[in-house]
């Protein structure tokens, strides 16, 4: 088994407590980091968001591999400098809507989206519309995700929009919404291009925004 395949494994079963020492010990080897990330990293996050969805894997396990590439990445984050840097495929700006405190399925988002390539801008949790604006004046992303877990929370949702509409920045982005109370229907309702039932799947369709 290769270094690789261990920083692999030790993902797909979220022991953080291994990978800062396999990490350091493929990096001493000859590995670059780009290699850890795109051939390790994330596609055992992806196998990861795959066992969710068929009901193999649970909310805690993808919390521990979270975790554990969140670790990984601690490392290699410094080491990503010049010509080894990764390649970010776009950049994302998320946050948790006004009115709602709620984050863990922001941070699996982030870290889905992250194993993918892309830089991520978070704007944490109860977020004004006005917050949101300005991150998109100011980092020109592709895509705008809001994450909300109450459905009071939801009604803030179009005002959001009509905010990033108002300032001239809606059609340079595409939206995303994800979140417990969250359906197809109501992102339908308000033209938001992502509906995403969880991490994994929201990940995937960030890809093919930008692909």
């Amino acid at each position: 088994m290769t270094i690789l395949d261990k920083i692999y494994n030790t993902t797909l079963k979220g022991s953080h407590k291994d990978m800062v020492d396999l990490v350091k010990k493929a990096v001493d080897g000859g590995e670059k980091p780009n290699d850890i990330i795109n051939r390790a990293l994330s596609p055992a996050m992806i196998e990861v968001g795959d066992k969710f969805e068929k009901g193999e894997y649970f909310m805690p396990d993808m919390l521990l591999s979270a975790k554990a590439m969140k670790t990984a990445m601690v490392v290699l984050k410094p080491l990503l400098k010049g010509a080894d840097k990764m390649i970010e495929r776009g950049t994302v700006v998320i946050g948790t809507v006004k009115g709602d405190l709620h984050d863990i399925g922001k941070n699996l988002v982030i870290t889905m989206a992250e194993g993918q390539g892309f830089k991520v801008i978070d704007l944490g949790v109860d977020v004004d519309f006005t917050v949101f604006v300005d991150a998109v004046k100011m980092h020109h992303p592709q895509i705008v995700a809001f994450s909300g877990l109450l459905t009071t929370t939801l009604a803030n949702i179009p005002e959001h929009i009509k905010a990033l509409t108002d300032a001239g920045l809606r059609d340079s982005i595409v939206l995303a919404v994800g979140g417990a109370p969250v359906t197809r229907d109501f992102a339908d309702r308000y033209q938001i291009e992502i509906y995403a039932p969880d991490a994994s799947s929201a990940a995937r369709e960030f890809v093919k925004v930008v692909e």
